[in-house]
């Protein structure tokens, strides 16, 4: 079993078992006198815990690891554009297709 798996239900253990030594009836104020049982109350409590936890913690979207410019109009060269690729003779074949990815 993962380490992950084995916390989880050791957690939902424990839950379960402050929750069912909770049976007796307590009251609070919610607009009105409400009489329940602390089981209903702090059960409701830990599933609106759960919720904003969730929703503050939510993983982001990642970025996509490589990004590419497409252009649907080719580079116009000029006379000292030609010269600086000219120069660029000695480069091996994997720094140029290095170069072409972006």
């Amino acid at each position: 079993m993962k380490p992950k798996t084995i916390i989880s239900a050791i957690v939902i253990a424990l839950i379960l078992i402050i929750l069912f030594n909770n049976k007796e009836e307590a009251s609070f104020w919610l607009f009105t006198d409400i009489k329940t049982s602390k089981l209903f109350i702090l059960g409701a409590f830990f599933l609106i815990g759960v919720l904003v936890g969730a929703i503050v913690f939510r993983r982001k979207n990642k970025h996509p690891k490589e990004y590419g410019v497409t252009n649907p109009n080719g580079p116009t060269l000029s006379d000292e554009d030609s010269e600086f690729i000219r120069q660029d003779d000695d480069l091996t074949d994997e720094d140029r297709e290095y170069i072409r990815r972006d």
